[in-house]
C-alpha cells in the first residue's frame, strides 16, 4: 500500500511539472479499462456510507470489480505510455506490471474521491447497477462519459484534453 502511495504521489507530481501536456481520450480509457476494478471498488467505499445496505454497489460491488478484473484486458504497457504522455515524464523506473497497475488504480481511486459528490452516490449507484451487465470495455467508456459530462478538467492533478486538443502535447 505505500509503494502505491508513493506511485500516487510521483503521478501528482508529475501533472504539476507538466502542466502544458494533457491526458487525451485514448489515455484515459487505457488507464480506466486497466484500473476498472479499482474504480468500481472506489465508488463502492465512497459511496458505502451513505447508501443503504439494500443499494447495488454495497451488495454487488466487490463481485462486479471482482468479474472485471478476471474480463478486462490488463495492458501495463501501454497504461506506462499513457502516464508518460499524460505527464511528460519517464516512468520507465516502473519496471514490473504491478507498479503500473497499482500507478493507475490511484490514479482512478484519486479521480473517483475528487470528482464523485457524496450527494450523487444514489444516482451513481443507479447508473452502475443498470450498466452493470456491460462488459468491462463498455463500463470503462460508460465511466468515462460520465467523467466528460461531468465537465471536469483534470484527474489527480492531470489535465484532461478536451476534444479539441485531443492528442496535444506540448
Amino acid at each position: 500500500m505505500r509503494r502505491a502511495w508513493l506511485l500516487a504521489g510521483l503521478l501528482a507530481a508529475a501533472g504539476a511539472q507538466a502542466r502544458a501536456a494533457c491526458l487525451g481520450p485514448d489515455e484515459q480509457r487505457i488507464l480506466f479499462s486497466l484500473a476498472l476494478p479499482d474504480a468500481i471498488e472506489a465508488l463502492a467505499k465512497r459511496c458505502g456510507p451513505v447508501l443503504g445496505r439494500d443499494a447495488f454497489l454495497p451488495r454487488q460491488g466487490a463481485a462486479l470489480a471482482a468479474r472485471y478484473r478476471r474480463e478486462a484486458p490488463a495492458d501495463p504497457a501501454r497504461a506506462r505510455k499513457a502516464i508518460e504522455a499524460a505527464t511528460g515524464q519517464d516512468f520507465s523506473f516502473l519496471a514490473d506490471d504491478d507498479s503500473v497497475t497499482a500507478l493507475a488504480a490511484q490514479f482512478v481511486e484519486k479521480a473517483v474521491e475528487r470528482h464523485v459528490a457524496t450527494k450523487d452516490c444514489a444516482t451513481v449507484d443507479g447508473l452502475i447497477g443498470l450498466a452493470a451487465p456491460l462488459r468491462a470495455d463498455a463500463m470503462a467508456e460508460a465511466l468515462l462519459l460520465g467523467l466528460q459530462l461531468s465537465g471536469s478538467e483534470t484527474i489527480a492533478g492531470v489535465p484532461l484534453c478536451r476534444p479539441d486538443q485531443e492528442g496535444s502535447r506540448p
